[in-house]
């Protein structure tokens, strides 16, 4: 367990460099989902850190860091849809991102009080557990939620082909927020996995520890690959973008040189 915290708190604190430097390039439109993520990074740094040390809460902590990972999709899938979709109703559209935040705000709030009294006390009680139930079944809630949002999103595009298609056919820099939301497409379901376990395990009424491998492929990777989806992605466009802006702006002076 120690060798798998260590390598989850290497990697991640990695990740939270260029996540930063995406932050800063996508602007005040990406705040919500690339913000989230460095709240998720964050989260997984300490929780890492507090397994290492040997802390009852790291596994408070690790449920926690749920909700950033599902409010960074959410908040990705925002930025892209702000710039492909003009015509949405952009109060609407805050609007479901408002509630989606009061929906997994609260499931996570739940799932914490209901978890950490279920670490802390001796003698947990029945509504104990059914507290961390109900804040983990507002949680996959929320993932249906999302994942649905997203299903909708993509309705302009048939089929994954077709995506790529039109992005051919797309400008370079509207073909680089499809790519975002590809990516909200492409992460979502492997959340569902860890969204998914942490359901059943506490519906489960057979309290034993994971092993090794049921942690790695049932909770760590599902967490980890959508969040170096996100990096890639997001670094990629963060880069194409600036040197988009640098072109353009270099053809429009030496163009303005022309007729002077």
């Amino acid at each position: 367990m120690d060798q798998l915290s260590i390598t989850q708190l290497a990697i991640y604190s990695t990740l939270s460099v260029p996540a930063f430097y995406i932050l800063w390039k996508h602007g005040a439109t990406g705040l919500l989902g690339w913000g989230y993520l460095l709240v998720f990074f964050s989260l997984r740094i300490v929780g890492c850190a507090m397994e290492l040390s040997g802390s009852t809460s790291a596994a408070i902590l690790s449920n926690i860091g749920l909700s950033p990972i599902l409010l960074a999709t959410a908040g990705i899938l925002h930025e892209a849809q702000v710039y492909l979709r003009p015509e949405l109703n952009r109060k609407l559209e805050w609007l479901k991102v408002i509630l989606y935040h009061v929906q997994v705000t609260g499931g996570i709030a739940l799932l914490a009080v209901g978890a950490s009294r279920l670490q802390s006390s001796p003698n947990p009680t029945a509504g104990d557990r059914n507290m961390a139930k109900a804040g983990m079944g507002i949680l996959t809630s929320a993932w249906t939620v999302l994942a649905i949002w997203i299903i909708l999103s993509c309705r302009p595009f048939a089929r994954f082909s077709r995506i790529e298609m039109d992005i051919g056919n797309m400008s370079l820099t509207a073909s680089l927020y499809a790519q975002l939301l590809i990516s909200t497409l492409v992460s979502i379901p492997i959340l569902g996995i860890r969204v998914i376990y942490s359901l059943v395990s506490l519906v489960s009424t057979k309290a034993s520890d994971p092993s090794m491998a049921v942690r790695v492929v049932c909770t760590t990777l599902p967490e980890m690959i959508p969040a170096i989806i996100f990096c890639v992605v997001g670094l990629y466009t963060a880069v194409r973008l600036q040197t988009h802006e640098v072109t353009g702006r270099t053809i429009h002076n030496d163009s303005g040189k022309s007729r002077v």
